[in-house]
């Protein structure tokens, strides 16, 4: 790309309506950084969603003149794509992690030291779950026991955007907590594990 087309490109990002420079992005760019998640262990639709945020950061900080253009957008949006791209590979990561946690199966040969979750706390979790309401009862068990991301979760519920579901969710968890300090046992076995933040 000529330093004129990316130059007008930044500028068309700075006006109200930035659709052709957007589709332009796309155009340009979004083969190649779906390829590189690809590469990196993802799927198309990964590539597709990380492509997708990864313009609006770049839309963002062209807005508020954090990107000016002294490295091409191209170089910009795959270190973003990459970054984006580890920050969800670590979240999946620690879901796989809580999951295995969580659904230990008491019958299972494991060390009693590391068989946290037995059945009887499953049920008694899921008794205090109930008392927090039918939207927090969602909400955390969409993402701790589903592994549904903040996005998924984003179109089951009726909020403005992911910041919101994310604020929500710690109210909700923050009340789990409280309700939690009345069974010390299921406490106890809780506080070691991912879930318990």
């Amino acid at each position: 790309m000529t330093a004129n087309i990316q130059q007008n490109i930044l500028e068309e990002l700075r006006m109200p309506d930035i659709e052709k420079p957007v589709s332009r992005l796309y155009e340009l760019y979004f083969d190649n950084i779906v390829a590189q998640i690809v590469t990196n262990g993802g799927t198309g639709e990964d590539g597709a969603d990380i492509f997708q945020d990864a313009v609006l950061v770049l839309i963002e900080k062209v807005k508020i003149n954090e990107f000016r253009g002294d490295s091409s957008i191209k170089t910009y949006l795959s270190a973003i794509a990459r970054n984006l791209w580890l920050f969800e590979l670590r979240t999946r990561e620690r879901r796989k992690k809580r999951e295995r946690l969580y659904f230990t199966d008491e019958n299972e040969n494991i060390p009693e030291d590391k068989n946290f979750f037995l059945r009887q706390e499953s049920n008694d979790l899921l008794l205090l779950l109930d008392k927090i309401g039918d939207t927090c009862k969602k909400i955390l068990t969409g993402f701790y026991y589903e592994e549904k991301s903040m996005k998924e979760l984003l179109t089951a519920f009726d909020y403005e955007n992911e910041q919101v579901l994310r604020n929500r969710k710690s109210k909700c968890m923050k009340k789990l907590k409280e309700l939690l300090q009345t069974n010390t046992n299921l406490l106890k076995n809780l506080k070691p594990l991912p879930f318990y933040e």
